[in-house]
């Protein structure tokens, strides 16, 4: 699960992007980039969100090579490959992620259908990611067929390789890459919850993300007696769970909040009680006590910003690299051009005029605040998602819980409004 770097800003880094957020400009950055190496999939989802931005191209090696270069030269921390298409059927795959190796950059995540998650691309994902998103989707070989639009052999292929990944970093004593299971739950397999769940175990994954599917049409959206039955099963594995690897429960189809926290009421279920819930569990000793910590890190978190205010600053902090070269603010706004790195170099788009329009769209929002609507008259980037309650889904997770910045923030945000 990406968290788009933000455990490699310096403290300096930090304090130029809360200057640049005042002032309107960057002062450092991108530090973190999002790479979609190639627009070409091995598969064909029905629900692809991207599949109308996409084409058949892929980065060529020796510009990326020279765009690795350019980024360690503003100051990026850190990369994130995904798509567009899959990022691992590049053609040269291989001499891709050893551009990276060398360059030093971590990859913070990868978001791959792992299909070709083996052999010698594995070894190399395994040497410089950090965490392993696999979108396995569902829970069988047929449903898994019926939603990719692929060959149900392909289930049992993303299965053993995610299983081969993590008994590679078991035998080595690494912990990472993390890996996360990512299942896509829909009215055509939301009976199989119990069954995605088991198998997320099985294979050893870290944690396990149950999202949904958007822009569904009439015939394909959850009835509410469909909704009940797949609230019951979320309640059935969680019981059993107590989110030690559940990390999600969401649906873009409908809004789940308050159904998931009635659900934890009833189980009374509170975070702390959850991490502390490990009978009949098989975690290590080691484990049990991360998780403890992890999950009181949290809520401590939550209770010193609670009343912080919090809006995307992702013109600040990262960009988004399409394979045709252009570029974007962020993946939900990757139809929005603001350069292009295959006839400007990263600084020049950066501190570009584009991005600047970009940064006083949002300085708006951020000015604005909850008062903040979206003009189509003057914002050319920016839509209805980018306010404060705009339900991206991005949002500010990533730095949510860094509670000095947001502190810092809304110190600036009360001089901005002054």
């Amino acid at each position: 699960m990406s968290e788009y770097g933000w455990k490699y800003l310096t403290r300096a880094d930090k304090e130029a992007m809360l200057r640049g957020i005042e002032d309107g400009v960057a002062y450092g950055g991108p530090y973190h980039v999002e790479i979609h190496p190639a627009d070409r999939c091995n598969i064909d989802c029905f629900f692809c969100s991207t599949a109308a931005l996409r084409g058949t191209d892929e980065i060529p090696v020796p510009r990326f090579a020279e765009l690795l270069g350019e980024l360690r030269e503003a100051g990026t921390r850190s990369l994130r490959l995904s798509g567009g298409g899959e990022p691992l059927f590049h053609r040269r795959t291989a001499e891709f992620l050893e551009a990276i190796q060398a360059s030093g950059l971590p990859i913070e995540n990868l978001t791959t259908n792992a299909v070709l998650l083996r052999s010698e691309v594995a070894e190399l994902v395994a040497a410089t990611c950090d965490n392993i998103t696999v979108s396995l989707n569902t829970g069988d070989e047929a449903s898994y067929a019926a939603m990719m639009q692929t060959s149900e052999r392909n289930f049992q292929r993303v299965v053993d390789n995610t299983r081969e990944l993590i008994a590679r970093r078991r035998l080595r004593g690494e912990t990472r890459p993390l890996v996360t299971l990512q299942f896509l739950v829909w009215k055509g397999n939301f009976r199989t919850i119990p069954t995605m769940y088991q198998l997320a175990r099985e294979i050893g994954a870290d944690k396990i993300l149950f999202n949904g599917l958007s822009f569904l049409t009439p015939e394909q959206k959850m009835t509410a007696a469909e909704t009940d039955e797949m609230m019951a099963l979320y309640e059935e594995v969680v019981r059993i769970d107590r989110y030690r690897t559940i990390g999600a429960i969401n649906s873009f189809e409908q809004d789940l909040t308050e159904r998931v926290a009635a659900m934890n009421q009833r189980i009374r279920l509170s975070p702390l009680r959850a991490a502390a819930g490990f009978l009949g569990d098989d975690s290590t000793l080691i484990e049990k006590a991360a998780l403890v910590r992890d999950k009181l890190r949290q809520r401590l978190a939550r209770a010193a910003s609670r009343g912080l205010e919090s809006y995307c600053l992702i013109g600040w902090h990262s960009l988004l690299v399409r394979t045709t070269g252009e570029i974007a603010p962020c993946c939900i706004l990757q139809g929005k051009q603001l350069g292009n790195v295959y006839r400007q170099s990263v600084r020049e788009v950066w501190h570009g005029e584009a991005y600047a329009q970009f940064r006083t769209e949002l300085s708006r929002i951020l000015r604005e605040g909850a008062a903040w609507r979206h003009d189509p008259e003057v914002d050319r980037t920016v839509d209805h998602l980018c306010g404060g309650q705009g339900g991206c889904p991005i949002a500010t997770f990533y730095y949510q819980q860094d509670v000095p910045f947001l502190r810092a923030l809304n110190r600036g945000l009360e001089r901005l409004r002054a």
